[in-house]
């Protein structure tokens, strides 16, 4: 077994692994030109690198480090090793994890995060023996648009309305000229009340958020819903895609304190459940931390059903 860096012919190999191992989030493409695709409109600034592991002239694993918009705590970074099941146990994931970590030292960072699942137990044991620990839980979600069933909730906008609540989209919002400015700055107040591992989440500049809050090609502009009162923003609701996916992805969903208990949130799930049912999508999925109680109760209320649980790990190197 040799590891090597990866190339542009190892895509569809990766992708063959990810897709054996039953990994239901986060959400990510099943096909190669897709994960290209990902892979292309990565930010530049992020510090990126991946490897794989070749036994009898296969690639039979991958691993990675990469930094997301968010760290926790900053600085920090993500590592991820995948190999086939048929190939585990043989020392194949702890080289390449050996890759990254080596790949890793000459950034010096505090920390690193890995993912685990409920349903892949041999994951988070493999993490616990390199000094991880569970750091966060979430849920993950999904809810089969075709069988719900919106009735309950016919008057629900209407009683919004009454109230001078509506519900817009990001693109019939184009023409607000403080539209970015506005979603910047309610996206960072209802992350400040979003149940998360480690350090606060830091802030990033006005332009480099709207990279991948605004201009980010998952996202979607007619599924990416705003709740207003007058020229205020109150509320926001993420919808997003991959490109080959028959499901949306939920972001995002948050609104101001003082609106909380209206319906509002509800409201713009339904018009989430809406879209993804009129323009043929099969499922919405999503994801909540196990403690965000009014999260939880908003999904068991709309019939949303459970997915293996979602562990987010860490391993603390030094202090930041």
């Amino acid at each position: 077994m040799l590891t090597r860096s990866f190339t542009p012919e190892d895509y569809s190999a990766i992708v063959d692994i990810h897709n054996s191992l039953n990994i239901v989030w986060p959400e990510r493409p099943h096909t190669p030109e897709a994960w290209a695709e990902v892979d292309r409109n990565r930010s530049p600034k992020v510090k990126y690198q991946r490897w794989v592991a070749v036994e009898d002239d296969r690639v039979v694993g991958f691993s990675s480090y990469s930094q997301g918009p968010g760290a926790y705590p900053p600085q920090s970074f993500y590592v991820n090793v995948e190999v086939h099941p048929q190939y585990q146990r043989r020392g194949i994931g702890a080289a390449l994890y050996d890759r990254v970590m080596e790949g890793l030292t000459v950034f010096n960072p505090p920390a690193l995060r890995a993912d685990a699942f409920a349903n892949l137990p041999q994951g988070f044991t493999f993490l616990q023996r390199r000094g991880f620990y569970e750091a966060f839980r979430e849920t993950p979600v999904h809810l089969d648009v075709a069988t719900f069933d919106p009735s309950p909730y016919a008057g629900l906008e209407a009683k919004l309305q009454a109230q001078g609540i509506a519900i817009k989209t990001l693109r019939e919002m184009e023409s607000d000229p403080e539209r970015n400015r506005k979603l910047y700055d309610l996206f960072w107040e209802a992350v400040k009340d979003v149940p998360h591992e480690g350090d606060p989440e830091e802030k990033p500049d006005f332009d480099e958020w709207l990279v991948w809050g605004i201009n980010d090609p998952t996202i979607l502009p007619d599924a990416y819903f705003i709740a207003m009162h007058g020229a205020e923003y109150i509320g926001l609701r993420e919808l997003g895609k991959y490109p080959d996916s028959d499901l949306l992805m939920g972001g995002l969903l948050g609104v101001r304190r003082e609106y909380r208990n209206r319906g509002v949130g509800l409201a713009m799930q339904l018009r989430g459940i809406a879209y993804t049912k009129e323009h043929g999508y099969r499922l919405l999925k999503t994801c909540t931390a196990v403690q965000n109680a009014p999260m939880q109760a908003l999904f068991n209320k709309l019939g949303y059903a459970r997915d293996p649980e979602w562990q987010q790990c860490q391993k603390d190197i030094h202090e930041s």
